[in-house]
């Protein structure tokens, strides 16, 4: 374990701490709980909306900040910050999309809450959220490869990324979990959530238990299932990747010095890896203050 000081954990929703089906995320409670007994902010970074993020924490009081649609939206307290494109340049490179491809193309900013409804699961209340976008859309579609290629190329003309997700292939501006998570310390940080001073701390090797290190006192985790995640999870020191919930593939998403692989999809992998995460941290910390305190 690189470092042994603050601690803050940012982790997506859907298929990630939220179960891919049903949603709930039960099983991940006793962790939860752990982390808000220790005063660890969790960080909620996701592609929905901040109006389904906000329904959330008005709900369960799960999180200590909101980051939404996939980056481009930053809620911390009550100050919320858009490095997101405007919505009118996220319509125009959609329509030009929807002109060059060969498939019906709708998105979550173009359709009905019935549909959205329809395509995700979720009750008719949460879809008139999940429609509630400002600076990301959603396509619902059914693309070839060369679909995905020409709406590629055609979100890079507006200066766009086309971003896969667990479900959706999502137009999203160049901002991404990965810049707001390195945004959101800033602002924990500023708030006095988490103290970035230096500390010196002795190392565990043999050879060299007399040197000392100046290093960062924040430790950050992250945890995610799909590509879109994969800007936060190589930002963070310790990256978590959770499985699916159907198939077999565990390829790791990216190459990442500490990159741990959950032991179970879902809420449970999510549980059993911040489980064992915060064990070692705990462990850590008491083997230092023997060696060096």
């Amino acid at each position: 374990m690189q470092k042994s000081g603050n601690i803050a954990i940012f982790t997506d929703l859907d298929g990630t701490l939220l179960d891919h089906d049903d949603y709930r995320w039960d099983d991940a409670r006793p962790a939860i709980e752990r982390i808000h007994a220790s005063g660890i902010p969790l960080i909620a970074v996701s592609s929905k909306t901040l109006a389904e993020l906000n329904h959330i924490q008005q709900n369960f009081g799960l999180f200590d900040g909101l980051i939404g649609e996939n980056g481009g939206v930053i809620s911390l307290g009550d100050e919320i910050e858009q490095p997101g494109p405007l919505p009118q340049k996220i319509d125009d490179a959609r329509e030009k999309i929807r002109a060059a491809i060969n498939v019906p193309l709708g998105s979550f900013r173009t359709v009905s809450p019935e549909i959205i409804a329809t395509e995700t699961g979720l009750p008719l209340d949460d879809a008139i959220r999940a429609g509630q976008r400002h600076c990301s859309d959603p396509l619902i579609w059914q693309p070839s490869e060369q679909d995905i290629a020409i709406a590629t190329d055609i979100a890079a003309q507006f200066s766009l990324k086309l971003v896969k997700g667990g479900r959706f292939h999502t137009l999203c501006g160049p901002s991404n979990k990965g810049a707001a998570m390195t945004r959101m310390i800033e602002r924990l940080i500023a708030g006095g959530r988490l103290n970035d001073a230096p500390s010196t701390t002795g190392t565990d090797d043999a050879n060299d238990r007399d040197s000392t290190a100046k290093t960062s006192s924040i430790t950050t985790i992250a945890l995610g299932d799909s590509a879109n995640d994969i800007p936060m999870l190589a930002a963070a020191d310790i990256a978590v990747q959770i499985p699916p919930k159907r198939g077999t593939n565990t390829d790791p998403l990216l190459t990442h010095p500490d990159l741990r692989i959950a032991p179970y999809p879902g809420p449970a992998g999510w549980n059993a890896a911040l489980q064992s995460i915060l064990d070692h941290i705990t462990n850590t910390n008491k083997k230092s203050e023997v060696l060096h305190g």
